[in-house]
């Protein structure tokens, strides 16, 4: 039988201090104030750390530790309750509340006497080009903190306005899973990131972090006239300052597009859709394009193509079209959770309450039931695309959108323009990661998984400068 947890466990778990907490465990944070502190992975959550709770607002859940613990360490009520009493953790009452006025930054990172385990970690763990690294050493952008921590300094005409700080050894995050330290300095410029400029910028790339950033620009080393920036997460206020801060600082616009190479995820993919609703002129009225830079969004997992040709068949449609109708909706997921900024989904997503957990789908009857209603508007070969996704209560403007992205998706399959895969891509580094390998296989190397490791060297502290 087991023992029943006691109150005074149960407020005692509550009552542990949030921001403590995830600097513990290693869970990313930007601090905004003494008082508030938003998620770097998740940039609508939002921890107010006077009154000791957090707020998701884009998936409207807010809570004390054990919801937080709950939500995003995936624990059970029990095991959040465990999990917070187990370890000596800062209370949120231990904590004297006061709100300061924003400071100026100041660089304080004490560097380290060599770069060697963050070379290690970029080049070895990550795959990231040694040129690269080796050139951003050299410049000051890329440090070596006391903690052996890869410090990423945010530059901007000449001074340091902030930096992030990734961690080079493996930590448990407390969910049985593997992870590495991150955090944004105190007091770094709002909506800044890290940045490299490549010759005058005519283009602008944004990337959710510095490793994708490296990882993207070490897969197309003939980048030139460009402006490569992370936003450190997904946040359209730093896209817009950085297109003003290129033009005030360099005199430039974006006049051969914006690119967003952020995570084919759901938060990804919202955050693309947001910011391709947005119009941009240059003076002479040229519009500037805002274009979707995600890995590989044009794949497909193997075992579903079968599942769509066979639909395709019995109902004689399109699988592509199908396939087009599911990515649009939930991103190819086997869940409902909906991957689009519309809200949109009818056959394979669905609009989740507060709180709600994305559950998994029937995956052959939802395409089976696409391919009907695609049948059902087929005349003359051809397909009433509004009329198939006419749906509830649905605005207009919303469906216009929806039905814009299914035959962008459906389009980029057509003429074999879809990618079969086993294992799908999530970000910049994974698609670095598997180039490395290919290239190691082709020279007929065995791929091996290595293991962060420390080392030290006698290269000494370089002269920070950029």
């Amino acid at each position: 039988m087991k023992k029943r947890m006691s109150d005074e466990q149960i407020q005692g778990a509550a009552s542990v201090d949030i921001v403590s907490l995830c600097e513990e465990m290693g869970y990313a944070l930007e601090k905004k104030s003494e008082r508030y502190y938003f998620g770097i992975d998740h940039d609508s959550l939002v921890i107010d750390r006077k009154e000791n709770v957090f707020h998701w607002n884009s998936q409207r859940i807010s809570g004390n530790a054990i919801v937080f613990v709950q939500t995003f360490f995936d624990k059970t009520f029990p095991e959040a309750v465990k999990m917070l009493t187990s370890n000596d953790y800062q209370k949120g009452m231990e904590k004297r509340f006061e709100e300061a006025p924003a400071q100026e930054y100041v660089y304080q990172i004490q560097h380290d006497t060599s770069t060697a385990a963050v070379e290690d970690y970029l080049i070895q763990e990550r795959g990231i080009d040694g040129q690269i690294v080796s050139a951003l050493i050299k410049k000051g952008l890329i440090r070596q903190d006391v903690k052996k921590n890869c410090v990423f300094v945010w530059g901007s005409t000449g001074q340091c306005v902030g930096a992030d700080l990734q961690g080079t050894v493996a930590m448990n995050n407390g969910n049985g899973k593997r992870t590495t330290f991150k955090q944004i300095s105190k007091n770094s410029e709002a909506h800044y990131g890290f940045n490299v400029s490549l010759g005058l910028p005519k283009s602008l790339y944004f990337f959710e972090s510095p490793i994708d950033l490296l990882s993207y620009w070490s897969l197309n080393k003939n980048l030139k006239d460009c402006r490569l920036i992370s936003m450190s997460g997904l946040k359209r206020q730093t896209v817009m300052n950085m297109i003003h801060h290129t033009a005030a600082s360099r005199g430039t616009l974006p006049v051969n597009g914006i690119f967003f190479g952020v995570d084919n995820d759901v938060a990804g993919h919202k955050f693309v859709d947001k910011m391709e609703q947005m119009t941009m002129k240059a003076k002479d009225g040229q519009e500037i394009n805002l274009q979707n830079l995600i890995p590989n969004d044009t794949q497909i997992p193997k075992e579903y193509i079968p599942m769509y040709q066979d639909a395709a068949i019995a109902y004689r449609v399109d699988w592509k079209q199908i396939a087009a109708i599911h990515k649009a909706e939930t991103n190819l997921s086997e869940t409902n959770e909906i991957s689009n900024d519309f809200g949109y989904g009818r056959f394979f997503g669905k609009p989740l309450e507060a709180g709600e957990k994305p559950q998994r789908i029937d995956l052959v009857s939802s395409i089976q039931k696409c391919a009907e209603v695609l049948s059902n508007h087929l005349t003359h070969g051809t397909v009433d695309l509004s009329a198939v996704l006419h749906y509830s209560s649905f605005p207009l403007d919303t469906l216009e959108k929806m039905q814009r992205k299914v035959v962008k998706y459906h389009e980029a399959y057509e003429d074999l323009g879809y990618l079969p895969v086993q294992e799908s891509i999530k970000d910049w580094n994974d698609k670095l990661k598997e180039r490395n390998n290919q290239k190691k296989m082709d020279r007929g190397y065995t791929i091996l998984t290595k293991k962060p490791k420390q080392v030290e060297s006698k290269k000494q502290q370089l002269t920070y400068g950029m």
